[in-house]
């Protein structure tokens, strides 16, 4: 199994770009390829074509939720070739907004013409899908109630009025002869929320890797070391992590401390990463 970063907040190659956004190209051992979200632009497409990267013939996209810095590079898609399906929550369509004192409001929801084009394409998702073998698509995440989940923030309405809870938020996780491999777009159902489901549809296998954003950049000391912990009871002992995004490096030093420096590695657009 491979995973090819085309799009994050920075760049493991110089021959790429960097942008705000997630996107990552997931070739399966039966040889399908998936993409997880396709960034902010066209920067995943731009980034493909620099590591010599073909994307037409894709197995599927799954999107993670509706922001706009996962699902803009739909505005993109005709150029992808072969008109690949694409999985998500049934929410991800709803427009919503980040409204912070002091600051301006910022819509986060999917652009239009991403929305154009992806439409005629799209199927729900609710709870978990099968998308290929191995291949999983967890939404519908239990939360529970004192749980760190980043939707701080978050509305319907430009006013700040209706919190929007980003109920679309899905995790892909593959089943690899070594262990799971989770891939995460932002986490906003809660980095912890999100292993325990996939603990409890899997209890016989552990977690070899991590990849994405893990949306803890937000989170506080106790929160972080919660994350470390619970991640620690669950995973393989080669377990890797490989995120970025909205992870923040306070989560990467805390993980860097309980898992060695060697375990934990910045993500990057052109890393390239197997199992």
């Amino acid at each position: 199994m491979r995973i090819s970063v085309l799009c994050d907040d920075t760049v493991a190659d110089d021959r790429c770009l960097a942008e705000h956004g997630l996107s990552l190209l997931v070739e399966l051992r039966n040889g399908r390829r998936w993409l997880l979200d396709t960034g902010t632009t066209d920067v995943f497409l731009l980034n493909a074509d620099r590591m010599g990267i073909r994307l037409d013939g894709l197995a599927g996209i799954a999107i993670s939720h509706g922001h706009a810095d996962h699902t803009g590079g739909l505005a993109f898609y005709p150029r992808l070739g072969g008109a690949p399906p694409v999985f998500g929550h049934p929410y991800i369509w709803h427009k919503q907004y980040d409204v912070s004192h002091g600051g301006p409001v910022r819509v986060l929801g999917m652009p239009y013409m991403a929305r154009r084009h992806a439409d005629p394409a799209f199927r729900a998702v609710n709870h978990i899908a099968l998308l290929d073998e191995d291949l999983y698509l967890f939404t519908d995440i239990p939360r529970e109630p004192g749980s760190y989940a980043p939707v701080e923030g978050k509305f319907f309405n430009e006013d700040g009025t209706g919190p929007c809870p980003i109920h679309d938020d899905a995790t892909l996780v593959a089943k690899t002869p070594r262990g799971l491999v989770a891939l995460f777009g932002c986490a906003h159902a809660g980095y912890v929320n999100i292993l325990k489901a996939v603990r409890k549809a899997f209890p016989g296998d552990d977690l070899r890797a991590v990849v994405g954003g893990l949306h803890l950049s937000g989170a506080g000391p106790d929160v972080l070391e919660e994350a470390a912990a619970y991640t620690d009871s669950v995973k393989t002992p080669d377990c890797t992590f490989h995120v970025g995004h909205c992870t923040g490096e306070a989560a990467v030093e805390t993980f860097r401390r309980r898992f060695g420096t060697e375990a934990v590695k910045a993500m990057g657009a052109g890393r390239i990463v197997e199992f």
